[in-house]
């Protein structure tokens, strides 16, 4: 019969096989078995016949060539403790589902979501994981209705090599809209976790995944090493309002010890961030996690403003906050750069900044005909005689 047609779930002390016939008629079933240690072949130990007088009309199965469902019969030898669905069978009567298996020590685990009409792309969008000291989570979203087959692949930080560890039977009977899927790409870290600590952050001000706005805009935040350098990169699957590119709706800063990741949407959907860091020992960004943001509402925020190399540590940009700036009217301009020796905002006029005590420079900006490039600039060594580009800002029409 297969295992479309069959359910098999093990432990230690136990096995429990159930058994949906095909069709109509006599069946014969065997049993075989061999020592959970043996890499020997398995031997028949007894048999069945089922007689089945009305088949069940129900979808079969999903195919699992793991050939057994729930938890591995050695879950703890993998380093797993506990885990949060209990039964051989979940249901999503949402489409939406968490799973967290409780950890004895640090864990990395891919997933394969398996559907009949689910193909490998798309599956990928099904899935955001999560991988924590002593916590393994996967957010789980079912686009249609039906069974699905779950599987949990873990291994040790140091290992080569994923094992399964656990294969979960899941019954959609309401699937979620195909557009609320998770954004293309994800990687297996998503959220805060070990890599993140691995990489110098801490503290998060958003541990889990998934950040829902209805205001279209988050804040990010973490402590990090001082020698610590973040980037972010925002991407969406399918973007409508493309008029600036998606750089100019994040904004980092940072401070010695915490760094900040603003980011402004420019229209509804779900977007992916990911979030990349170096060292000094390190002098290309590696990945560290991504986050997901989905906003519902209808969200139309002017981008940041360009942001050139020499937005480094230790500035921050006070006001204006926005990147497009009305015509002809004026703008106080206030940032910090602790290690600017002089600046400057051009356009089609030049206004220099003034110093206060606590290195915030500050001018009133007379902003000009739309269509303006204001350049705020600055230099940052007292011998250098050229100014360099740290921020711009468009002029746009009050029309």
């Amino acid at each position: 019969m297969g295992t479309t047609h069959g359910m098999m779930t093990v432990s230690k002390q136990s096995m429990t096989l159930k058994v949906t016939p095909p069709t109509e008629g006599l069946f014969d079933l065997m049993v075989f078995a061999r020592p959970s240690d043996s890499p020997g072949p398995y031997h028949w130990v007894c048999s069945y016949q089922i007689q089945c007088l009305e088949p069940n009309s129900r979808e079969n199965l999903p195919e699992n060539p793991f050939h057994f469902w729930g938890l591995h019969q050695k879950v703890k030898d993998f380093g797993i403790e506990d885990c949060s669905w209990r039964g051989d069978l979940v249901v999503a009567a949402r489409g939406s589902l968490l799973l967290t298996l409780q950890t004895t020590r640090p864990l990395l685990a891919t997933y394969e979501l398996v559907h009949q009409e689910l193909d490998a792309s798309l599956s990928k969008k099904c899935l955001a994981s999560q991988a924590e000291e002593d916590k393994l989570s996967c957010h789980v979203l079912c686009p249609f209705r039906g069974y699905y087959r779950l599987s949990v692949f873990v291994k040790d930080l140091g290992d080569t090599v994923f094992e399964n560890a656990a294969n979960f039977l899941i019954r959609c009977s309401g699937p979620i809209n195909r557009n609320e899927l998770f954004p293309s790409g994800l990687s297996m870290h998503c959220g805060s976790g070990t890599y993140t600590r691995g990489r110098g952050l801490s503290n998060p001000s958003h541990p889990a995944p998934i950040i829902t706005t209805m205001q279209g805009k988050c804040n990010i935040t973490f402590h990090a090493r001082p020698d610590v350098e973040v980037a972010a990169v925002l991407s969406k699957d399918n973007i409508t309002n493309n008029k600036y590119p998606m750089e100019r709706y994040v904004l980092l800063t940072h401070l010695r010890n915490k760094v900040s990741v603003c980011i402004l949407l420019p229209e509804p959907g779900i977007y992916k961030v990911g979030l990349f860091g170096r060292n000094k020992d390190h002098k290309d960004f590696a990945h560290i996690c991504d986050y997901i943001i989905r906003c519902f509402s209808n969200p139309r925020w002017p981008p940041f403003p360009r942001v050139y190399s020499l937005w480094r540590r230790g500035c921050i940009l006070l006001q204006p906050r926005t990147g497009v700036l009305q015509e002809q009217s004026w703008v106080t301009f206030r940032v910090k750069m602790p290690k600017a020796y002089k600046a400057l905002v051009i356009g089609h006029a030049k206004t220099e900044l003034k110093p206060t005590q606590s290195k915030i420079w500050e001018g009133e900006v007379h902003t000009g005909p739309a269509g303006t490039l204001l350049k705020l600039v600055a230099k940052f060594s007292q011998q250098s005689t050229s100014m360099e580009v740290v921020l711009s800002f468009d002029v746009g029409s009050s029309g």
